[in-house]
Protein backbone atom coordinates (compact mmCIF):
# COMPACT_ATOMS: atom_id res chain seq x y z
CA UNK A 1 0.00 0.00 0.00
CA UNK A 2 3.04 2.05 0.64
CA UNK A 3 3.94 1.94 -2.76
CA UNK A 4 1.05 2.81 -4.05
CA UNK A 5 0.77 6.08 -2.11
CA UNK A 6 4.34 6.98 -3.11
CA UNK A 7 3.73 6.53 -6.75
CA UNK A 8 0.07 8.83 -6.63
CA UNK A 9 2.27 11.15 -5.01
CA UNK A 10 5.47 10.87 -7.23
CA UNK A 11 2.83 11.28 -10.30
CA UNK A 12 2.46 15.25 -9.49
CA UNK A 13 -1.21 14.63 -9.36
CA UNK A 14 -3.09 18.20 -8.28
CA UNK A 15 -5.70 18.04 -5.74
CA UNK A 16 -7.82 19.93 -8.77
CA UNK A 17 -7.71 16.99 -11.10
CA UNK A 18 -8.43 14.70 -8.48
CA UNK A 19 -11.23 16.89 -7.63
CA UNK A 20 -13.05 16.88 -11.08
CA UNK A 21 -12.28 13.17 -11.66
CA UNK A 22 -14.08 12.24 -8.45
CA UNK A 23 -17.33 15.05 -9.64
CA UNK A 24 -17.18 13.55 -12.95
CA UNK A 25 -17.80 9.84 -11.43
CA UNK A 26 -20.39 10.81 -9.46
CA UNK A 27 -22.30 12.62 -11.93
CA UNK A 28 -21.57 10.08 -14.16
CA UNK A 29 -23.40 7.06 -11.26
CA UNK A 30 -26.01 10.05 -10.83
CA UNK A 31 -27.01 10.25 -14.99
CA UNK A 32 -26.55 6.58 -14.98
CA UNK A 33 -29.15 6.25 -12.49
CA UNK A 34 -31.63 9.23 -14.14
CA UNK A 35 -31.33 7.19 -17.47
CA UNK A 36 -31.33 3.81 -16.71
CA UNK A 37 -32.28 2.78 -13.64
CA UNK A 38 -35.60 4.82 -12.73
CA UNK A 39 -37.11 4.05 -16.29
CA UNK A 40 -36.21 0.89 -15.91
CA UNK A 41 -37.91 0.48 -12.46
CA UNK A 42 -40.82 2.74 -13.27
CA UNK A 43 -41.68 0.22 -16.02
CA UNK A 44 -41.09 -3.24 -13.91
CA UNK A 45 -43.45 -1.38 -11.47
CA UNK A 46 -45.97 -0.69 -14.17
CA UNK A 47 -45.83 -3.71 -16.34
CA UNK A 48 -46.29 -5.88 -12.50
CA UNK A 49 -48.90 -3.94 -11.75
CA UNK A 50 -51.20 -4.17 -14.91
CA UNK A 51 -50.24 -7.97 -14.82
CA UNK A 52 -51.98 -8.13 -11.58
CA UNK A 53 -54.27 -6.67 -12.45
CA UNK A 54 -55.25 -8.86 -15.78
CA UNK A 55 -54.82 -11.72 -13.21
CA UNK A 56 -57.39 -10.70 -10.86
CA UNK A 57 -60.28 -9.66 -13.74
CA UNK A 58 -59.52 -13.17 -15.02
CA UNK A 59 -60.67 -14.60 -11.93
CA UNK A 60 -63.72 -13.15 -11.60
CA UNK A 61 -64.76 -14.26 -14.43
Amino acid sequence: MFQISNLLLAADFSAEVANNSAVGMIGSFIAAALLIVVPATAFLIFVSQKDSLDRTSTGRR
